[in-house]
């Protein structure tokens, strides 16, 4: 490999370049938008207990990323930016507790330590996500510091593993709600199969008393947020928004073998990268140190619970990717010394790919449901192709540092692709311009009300005071007689006629209506 310091190092310049291009995007909708609006409102309300989106208690989420939000605009100010750091941050706190963990599993391994950042980085999943402005990444926080707080009491006797361990649960509560326990609950639980010498006395005893623990810390909001948000906001903390997305209730349901199919391109390009390969070959659990099947245990539960579920986004897989990176740094560690294969030039084969699949992507047929693709230029195309070709020339050069230069590559062709993917969409995943008009009626005083349902896409954007009114399409008609004078907003799939504005939304269209012309309404 190349020499420790630029393996040590040379992971920030990279994070760094993936965090630039939060400055050359717009809040992507819907989600990033909602989830600025709802820190918005509670900013307006001086409520930082009870979230609010479009002036109703928000319960989908807990505080945690809004309060970020909220300590940047209380140093610097309302503004747009801040809240675009986070996930970056975020993302940099992952690659220090990784760094961490590694080390407390692995102390005898050094190299271990410094190849899981690079794996984790470009691992596709992790890249395209650790910019966002969602919870995902902040949750993987959680998990790790859950995790080191487990290794660490294993390791060291005392109460400063599980103190680490209650606050990570505590704050994976306040993150993203108890799914903090299906990541963390089966490794640790099951310690007594990987854990190497046997287990500190009374192991699960201080495991449940740091569960509890860390519910205790989150309690300390979820008890005031309840009385003061109401009966309704109350059971819906407390257990409608878990249960129902561990039951069958149709919020993002999808088959139990819905993450199979996007797994090898989660991994990419490591499940592409034979080394890979070449350093599990001939792993056996029963000549694994402890490291290795904690990790093991981590990832493989952590994908079993989630397909089982029937709620599945793809993102919700994030925080198990620092299983896969801490199991493929020790492997890979140990057989550094294995020759390289001509095979090795399968991943930038794969990225040449699909750099030539975008320079075509306009001209092929059958795409025309995908709208962004009839704007793609040759600059993206051509210069994931060029991205493909250097790492290309640096494999063939120096193979055994194919873990540098398939990290370096992979980053920076996810850099580049972020950048070009909001430029070629435009006004797609830019909704300042709607927000902005939005803005001028309220100052103008208009009616205004949205058909449909809204999702805060225009309140941050737009930084709207008052409550956006939403009314069902079936009674747009009744609306327009009380309203002449007022404006109907809605989204709808088709290029929308007689509207004073539209502009795209995604894939499809967000239009301005003056009431008398509600009789076009076709709204989704």
């Amino acid at each position: 490999m190349p020499h420790a310091s630029a393996y040590r190092w040379g992971v920030y310049p990279l994070w760094l370049l993936l965090s630039l291009t939060i400055f050359f995007r717009p809040p992507a909708p819907i989600d990033e938008t909602r989830y600025l609006s709802v820190a918005w409102e509670m900013w307006l309300r001086h409520d930082f207990w009870v979230p609010f989106l479009n002036g109703q208690a928000y319960s989908h989420k807990p505080p945690l990323l809004f309060w970020l939000f909220h300590l940047g605009w209380a140093l610097f100010g309302v503004n747009e930016w801040w809240p675009k750091m986070v996930g970056p941050l975020c993302a940099l706190l992952n690659i220090f507790l990784l760094k961490a963990l590694a080390k407390r599993l692995w102390p005898e391994w050094p190299q271990a330590p410094l190849l899981a950042p690079w794996l984790l980085l470009a691992t596709l999943l992790w890249t395209v996500f650790a910019t966002s402005m969602m919870f995902d990444i902040l949750l993987s926080c959680c998990v790790l510091a859950c995790m080191l707080g487990g290794v660490t009491a294993w390791r060291t006797p005392g109460t400063k593993g599980w103190a680490l361990l209650g606050l990570g649960i505590a704050l994976g509560i306040l993150a993203k709600g108890p799914v903090v326990y299906l990541h963390i609950a089966p490794p640790l639980l099951l310690a007594g199969f990987w854990a190497d010498g046997g287990l500190p006395p009374h192991w699960r005893r201080h495991f449940g008393f740091a569960c509890l623990a860390g519910a205790g810390l989150a309690l300390l909001w979820a008890l005031p947020a309840a009385l003061s948000g109401g009966q309704r906001y109350a059971n819906a903390i407390f257990w409608s928004q878990t249960a129902d997305r561990a039951i069958p209730s149709g919020i993002h349901a999808r088959p139990v073998w819905w993450y199979v199919q996007f797994t090898p391109l989660f991994l990419f390009p490591w499940a592409f990268w034979p080394g890979i390969w070449r350093a599990a070959r001939g792993w056996r659990w029963n000549k694994a140190d402890a490291g290795e099947r904690f990790c093991v245990i981590w990832l493989i539960s952590g994908w079993l619970l989630f397909s089982l579920l029937p709620s599945k986004q793809i993102h919700y897989l994030l925080p198990i990717l620092p299983a896969f990176a801490l199991l493929a740094a020790r492997l890979l560690a140990a057989r550094a010394a294995e020759p390289p294969s001509r095979f090795d030039f399968a991943p930038p084969f794969l990225l040449a790919l699909i750099g030539a699949g975008l320079m075509l992507a306009p001209r092929l047929p059958g795409l025309d449901a995908w709208h962004w693709l009839q704007n793609v230029r040759l600059g993206w195309g051509g210069l994931t192709v060029g991205f493909a070709a250097i790492m290309t020339w640096l494999l063939a050069a120096r193979r055994r540092h194919a873990v540098f230069w398939l990290a370096a590559g992979v980053t920076g062709s996810v850099a580049c692709g972020i950048v070009f993917f909001f430029d070629y969409n435009g006004l797609a995943y830019d909704l300042r311009p709607a927000a902005q008009l939005l803005r001028e009626f309220e100052l103008q005083r208009r009616d205004c009300v949205y058909v449909g349902n809204y999702q805060g896409q225009l309140h941050f954007l737009g930084r709207l005071t008052q409550p956006l009114p939403t009314i069902e399409p079936a009674q747009s008609a009744a609306w327009a007689a009380t309203h002449p004078a007022g404006c109907m907003i809605s989204m709808e799939k088709q290029r929308p006629e007689l509207s004073f504005f539209y502009q795209p939304h995604r894939e499809y269209w967000l239009a301005f209506r003056n009431a008398d012309a509600a009789w076009t309404l076709k709204p989704l």
